[in-house]
């Protein structure tokens, strides 16, 4: 499952720092920035600054884990009767109303004027059809491969970024791709014979919408709130998914307590919080480590499909979900090691 005034840019800042984990909202391209380290080892600047590190891992870490378990209360979702439509409409609904009141009790500056519309196209088309595509696959494979085709999407941002903004493409990028390609086909070709080719079809379009969005969002985002962000991109998801359930019967929600703890747990924990988490979390640590630490999520889905769905999976799926994984760590890893060079010591 994100935000210098962006009409003043050339283009899009697409390198490795702005693949971060958008949320249907998160701050994708953010003017987020990694606090710059002290050396010494018993200076408090730097005790501090450990902390806030330490901080920072622990909130990300948290986020990555609890974007996780979507898919796991998608599929309970589903098995419980509940409806795409229906489920995604109170998602989305129950998540901007959260965000508003969240909005309201910080009192932060609301989106500048220009922005309005293109946030609302993000929440009304890119988010739309992310969440369409990927809950779409979930109900036709398993959740575990649901998870790991849409972690392709670090590979096609790269891939889109060279092709529409002749971003360079060095050779680590070229065999973080090329690792990325062979984990894709190793883990549709073990589905192939077992699941519909168009559960899988629907995955991989998941993360041609969400890269799509990630790259829209590195134009709108940039000094843009994120809490604001996300209320105003999610209350567009939500009018857009309320419509079409409302117009084709299906915003009606049995009032059970099983139904009301799906929910409480799909908004709550699948999507307010490891959003909040992830905005408090990455400003500590930066947006490339943000990033690599975000591949806790399709880990963290595949272990509880294990456990709590009971699904089980070929030994080549697993490789095939490792390389994905490990490809998303290749493209991140350099932005983070530069960060990492830029480290100065405090002067006395």
């Amino acid at each position: 499952m994100a935000p210098t005034a962006a009409r003043d840019l050339p283009r899009p800042r697409l390198a490795s720092e702005d693949l971060t984990h958008p949320i249907g909202g998160a701050p994708c391209g953010a003017p987020l920035f990694c606090p710059r380290l002290a050396v010494r080892s018993m200076d408090p600047v730097q005790r501090r600054s450990d902390g806030r590190s330490l901080l920072g891992v622990g909130l990300v870490v948290a986020s990555a884990c609890s974007y996780g378990t979507l898919a796991i209360f998608g599929k309970l979702a589903y098995s419980h009767g509940i409806a795409l439509p229906t489920l995604l409409s109170y998602r989305f609904i129950l998540a901007a109303l959260v965000f508003w009141v969240l909005v309201a009790l910080r009192a932060p500056a609301l989106p500048p004027r220009g922005r309005w519309l293109p946030l609302v196209a993000m929440g009304a088309a890119g988010y739309v059809g992310q969440s369409a595509s990927y809950f779409g696959a979930l109900r036709l494979i398993p959740a575990s491969t649901t998870s790991l085709l849409l972690y392709t999407f670090p590979a096609v941002v790269t891939l889109l970024a060279a092709l529409l903004f002749h971003e360079s493409l060095s050779t680590g990028k070229l065999i973080a791709l090329a690792v990325a390609l062979i984990g894709t086909v190793l883990v549709v070709q073990a589905q192939l014979q077992s699941v519909p080719a168009l559960g899988l079809v629907l995955g991989l379009m998941s993360a041609g919408f969400y890269s799509s969005y990630i790259l829209y969002a590195s134009r709108v985002l940039p000094g843009v709130p994120p809490i604001a962000a996300s209320a105003t991109i999610m209350t567009a998801a939500a009018a857009v998914w309320a419509a079409y359930a409302g117009a084709t019967g299906q915003l009606g929600l049995r009032a059970d307590g099983a139904t009301l703890w799906l929910l409480a747990g799909f908004v709550l924990m699948a999507t307010v919080f490891p959003v909040l988490t992830f905005v408090i979390g990455m400003p500590l640590i930066g947006p490339s480590r943000a990033a690599i630490l975000s591949t806790f999520e399709p880990a963290t889905t595949v272990l509880l499909a294990v456990v709590i769905l009971g699904e089980v999976a070929r030994p080549i799926q697993y490789l095939g979900g490792s390389l994905i994984i490990l490809a998303a760590i290749l493209l991140e890893a350099p932005g983070w090691l530069a960060a990492r060079a830029t480290v100065q010591p405090i002067r006395e």
